[in-house]
C-alpha cells in the first residue's frame, strides 16, 4: 500500500487526525466476500493537505458488537458495510424482522448515524439498509420480501431491481426464468479468459459509470466517467423532495448492461428438481471431505452443485439505465451523520475488453462451474496490481467524505505500491489456480 509517512519528529499527534472505520465482517449465510479488501486498502493509511495530517485505522466489528451497544460514535466515526456475503446476507437475514436481536442490530446501525457516525453501503450494503423497489408486475418473491424488509429506516434513498430471486429456489422459473435478474450475475460465471490466455476470476461486469464532477470525491478527475465492477448490485431511487442533503455522484449508463450486446446474458432454467439437490448434496459432502472443508459448507455448497441447469431464450433485463449508482445524503439532525451508497465494487480488479459468452447447453451444469464466461478479455498489465488497484483512491475518499473531513483535503488519486504479502492476493482473487475449490471460494 503507497502510505505517505509522516515524520512523527515534525508532526505532533495533536496535528493527525485518525480517521476510526468499522468494517462489518460477518458473512451470515456461508457466501464469501471482498471484505478483507477494506484492511488492506484503509488500515494505516495516511496523507495530509497543508499543516493538516490523516491516518485511517480500521476495526473488525461483529453482529454481537452492534447488538451489544459496542457501536458508538464515540468509537468509531465510519460503519463500513462490505457487499456479497455481509451485505447480502445480512439483508437476507434482517429482513425477518420479528427476531429480537434483528432489532436491537438495526437499532444499534440506526442510533450511530442519528448521533453522528457515518455509514458506507457497498453493493448489498447499500441493499441492506434501503427499502426495495421493483416493476411490481408480479407477486413479490420471498428474497424481494427479506430485501425490502432489512431497511434500517435511515436513508431517503431505495434501492432498485426490475425483479431479483433466488435461483435454483424460484417456484416460477420454468414460465418466468428471466424474474431471478442480477441474481444471473452473481452466482454464475466460469473462470474467463484473457487474450494471451490467462485465466481470470471474473464475475459480473466492468462498467464505465458517469459521474458528477461537483463534488470531492470526483472534482479532480479528468474523464467524465469511471470504470468499476459491478456485481449485482442495486440501482438507487431518490426522492423527487427528500428531506434532507443529498446528491447523485454517478448513474449507471444510458445503455443498459443487458441492452449491449457485449454484456447481454440468457436466463437459465434450473429442472434438477429433488434428486438434482440430492445429488448436489452427495457432491458437496465429498468435496468437503476431500477439500478438507468445514461441514458449515454443506447448504451453500449443495446450491451451487445442484443441477442439472438448461439455458432459456428469454434474455435477463436489468433496467438500470439513467439510475443513479452512488447516493450521498446527510441525516436530518443536528448531528449530520453521512451516508454513502455505492451498488458497485471500488475495491475489486477491473479489466477491459471482452465480452460474455454463455456456456455449450449440452451436458451437465450447476452453479459451482458456471453458465457465462468472459472471452478475449485484454491482456492485463505486467503485474496487474494497475487493474486491482484501479479504484482503491475511492474507497478512501468514501471514508474521508463520511467522516466528515474537507472537501480540499480528500486523499489523493496516486499509484499504489503494494508488498510482497499484498501481492499474493493477486493468486487469490484475480488469476484462477484451475482448481473447482478455487472457482467456488470467488463465486
Amino acid at each position: 500500500m503507497n502510505n505517505m509517512k509522516l515524520n512523527e519528529n515534525k508532526t505532533t499527534i495533536e496535528k493527525k487526525h485518525k480517521i476510526h472505520v468499522a468494517v462489518l465482517m460477518d458473512e451470515p449465510i456461508g457466501w464469501g466476500s471482498g471484505k478483507h479488501f477494506f484492511h488492506m486498502i484503509l488500515d494505516g493509511y495516511q496523507w495530509s493537505h497543508l499543516d493538516r495530517f490523516y491516518e485511517i485505522v480500521t476495526t473488525e466489528i461483529f453482529d454481537k458488537d452492534i447488538i451489544n451497544g459496542k457501536l458508538l460514535k464515540k468509537n468509531y466515526d465510519v460503519l463500513l458495510v462490505p457487499g456479497g456475503g455481509v451485505g447480502d446476507g445480512e439483508a437476507v437475514i434482517r429482513g425477518i424482522n420479528f427476531c429480537f436481536k434483528t432489532k436491537k442490530w438495526k437499532e444499534g446501525i440506526s442510533n450511530f448515524i442519528k448521533d453522528g457516525g457515518g455509514y458506507i453501503g457497498i453493493c448489498g450494503g447499500a441493499a441492506l439498509i434501503t427499502e426495495l423497489l421493483t416493476d411490481n408486475d408480479h407477486k413479490k418473491t420471498l428474497l424481494e420480501k427479506l430485501y425490502d424488509k432489512s431497511a434500517i429506516g435511515v436513508s431517503c434513498v431505495k434501492s432498485y431491481y426490475k425483479s431479483l430471486a433466488v435461483p435454483l429456489f424460484y417456484p416460477f422459473q420454468k414460465k418466468f426464468p428471466e424474474h431471478i435478474g442480477m441474481a444471473s450475475f452473481v452466482f454464475s460465471f466460469a473462470p474467463g479468459e484473457t487474450k494471451n490466455g490467462k485465466k481470470l476470476l471474473s464475475n459480473g461486469v466492468p462498467i464505465d459509470f458517469p459521474i458528477d464532477k461537483e463534488n470531492p470525491l470526483f472534482s479532480d478527475q479528468n474523464n467524465n466517467t469511471i470504470r468499476m465492477r459491478w456485481w449485482g448490485g442495486p440501482a438507487l431511487i431518490v426522492p423527487n423532495k427528500p428531506d434532507r442533503t443529498m446528491k447523485i455522484l454517478a448513474k449507471y449508463p444510458s445503455k443498459d448492461i443487458t441492452k449491449n450486446e457485449k454484456t447481454e446474458i440468457y436466463a437459465w432454467r434450473y429442472i434438477g428438481g429433488l434428486r438434482g439437490m440430492l445429488n448436489g448434496c452427495i457432491k458437496s459432502l465429498k468435496f468437503i471431505k476431500n477439500n478438507k472443508l468445514k461441514i458449515k459448507n454443506l447448504p451453500l455448497f449443495t446450491y451451487y452443485f445442484s443441477g442439472n441447469w438448461e439455458k432459456t431464450n428469454k434474455k435477463i433485463d436489468m433496467n438500470f439505465q439513467n439510475k443513479a449508482l452512488i447516493t450521498t445524503e446527510i441525516y436530518p439532525n443536528e448531528n449530520k451523520g453521512r451516508i454513502l451508497l455505492c451498488g458497485s465494487h471500488p475495491e475489486y480488479f477491473i479489466w477491459n475488453g471482452g465480452k460474455i459468452k454463455e456456456l455449450d447447453n449440452n451436458g451437465f451444469h450447476c452453479l459451482a462451474k458456471g453458465l457465462h464466461q468472459w472471452t478475449q478479455i485484454d491482456s492485463f498489465s505486467e503485474t496487474a496490481i494497475e487493474e486491482l488497484t484501479h479504484t482503491w483512491w475511492l474507497v478512501r475518499r468514501m471514508v474521508a467524505w463520511t467522516a466528515n473531513i474537507r472537501n480540499e483535503d480528500m486523499p489523493p488519486k496516486e499509484i499504489e505500491i503494494l508488498n510482497e504479502k499484498e501481492k499474493k492476493i493477486l493468486e487469490t482473487n484475480v488469476f484462477w489456480n484451475h482448481t473447482l475449490l478455487h472457482q467456488i471460494q470467488n463465486i
